[in-house]
């Protein structure tokens, strides 16, 4: 190590003081350090044919936490989306099949919240500047926000965050 790398150290140190706790990922609360935090945000793609009204896709949620009592901190679920397309409408129906997870995926949070098939239904707005908004069709509730072009839309919600106290509520088996 030369003195130019433990200076740094110092300096570093010094500014941030050695109390300063870091938020985990988008946390914002900087008392992660000490307390279970967890994260969770969802990447889809999808592939739709308004004349033939075909639509189809993946949707991968990813889960992350900054505690684990098995070491992991990272699960993926993906799920292959086939179905329709209301011509139009932006109105899709998905037939969702869970087709992939990580290692680290628990069984316990692969049964309690990705059910190896769910039906999707899902409303898109497509904006003319190639930006388009995602909400759940039956509640209305906004879920992401993303990109479109003829025949090809993908999206991206925000990362969630949740803090415990509780050091076994938030692992990634209970992201």
């Amino acid at each position: 190590m030369n003195k130019q790398t433990i200076l740094s150290g110092v300096l570093l140190l010094s500014l941030v003081g050695p109390n300063t706790a870091f938020a985990f990922r988008t946390c914002a609360n900087e008392a992660t350090d000490i307390y279970s935090a967890a994260t969770r945000y969802v990447v889809g793609e999808i592939d739709f044919d308004d004349a033939t009204g075909e639509a189809s896709g993946t949707e991968t949620t990813y889960n992350y936490a900054n505690r684990d009592s098995e070491g992991h901190n990272e699960c993926h679920v993906t799920y292959e989306l086939s179905g329709i397309v209301e011509p139009g409408s932006g109105t899709f129906v998905l037939d969702a099949q869970r087709t992939n997870h990580s290692a680290t995926c628990t069984l316990d949070l692969l049964d309690a919240k990705y059910p190896e098939k769910s039906l999707y239904v899902l409303q898109m707005t497509f904006a003319g500047d190639g930006t388009t908004r995602v909400h759940v069709a039956d509640s209305g509730e906004f879920f992401a926000n993303g990109d479109w072009r003829s025949g090809k839309t993908v999206y991206k919600t925000n990362e969630g965050c949740t803090v415990s106290s509780d050091t076994a509520a938030l692992t990634v088996s209970g992201a």
